[in-house]
């Protein structure tokens, strides 16, 4: 059974996400990170509301498509983890939005598969913003060159952007590099509206501020992993 204090998290929660894209837009949409957590959980915040659900691990994703599936349930997936060729498999076709594409490698595999299973991938580019060398994404100076390459790509979807911080940077840090990302995407059209994932439980109302159109939060909602 899921306890009350959890139903009553999800909905603080939900609540404060509400009152932040007033002020930043409403366009903004909740990615709810449910990695390691157990379908019943889902499936309860769905009921309350939420409508994305990202997951890292692809055998995960692939194991909790099947229940979503038996169910009946309607709602769209997020990968949001690092994504190997011998686990393209278990995501494309399956995730409404892969948020992860952080090597051109990648891009030709995906493409592959999903030109051999006629399937239309939507994606979005990693980006290393703060060129950390422990984060996956391409650095800035090679957008120029990567971007109209994948663009061409008949079986992807280009969306937008995607980032991650590492943990250790004070709020300014962060705001600066949210900023950056903003001023990046505004230099591309691929369809009417740019995502750009950025902002997790610790830093989500800074990213949100700064043009943020997709939060990543998993703590702030179900509590510790």
């Amino acid at each position: 059974m899921v306890s009350e204090k959890v139903i009553t998290n999800i909905k603080n929660f939900m609540f404060k996400f509400q009152e932040c894209t007033k002020k930043s837009g409403d366009r903004a949409k909740l990615i709810a990170v449910s990695k390691k957590k157990e379908f019943q959980l889902i499936q309860l915040a769905h009921e309350l509301g939420i409508k994305f659900f990202g997951e890292n691990y692809p055998q995960e994703l692939r194991d909790k498509n099947i229940q979503k599936t038996e169910k009946n349930l309607h709602f769209d997936w997020h990968f949001i983890g690092r994504l190997q060729k011998n686990k393209i498999k278990y995501v494309v076709g399956k995730a409404d939005l892969i948020h992860s594409i952080d090597n051109f490698e990648l891009v030709e595999d995906i493409q592959d598969y999903c030109k051999k299973h006629n399937i239309k991938q939507k994606v979005l580019v990693q980006i290393n913003i703060s060129s950390d060398p422990n984060k996956g994404g391409f650095l800035m100076k090679h957008l120029q060159s990567i971007i109209p390459k994948i663009e061409k790509k008949e079986h992807l979807q280009l969306c937008g952007f995607m980032t991650i911080l590492e943990d250790n940077l004070q709020d300014e840090e962060i705001r600066d590099y949210y900023r950056e990302m903003y001023k990046i995407s505004q230099n591309y059209i691929f369809n009417d509206d740019i995502e750009i994932s950025m902002g997790m439980s610790k830093d989500y109302t800074i990213a949100l501020e700064e043009g943020s159109t997709m939060v990543r939060v998993g703590t702030e909602i179900f509590g510790p992993r």
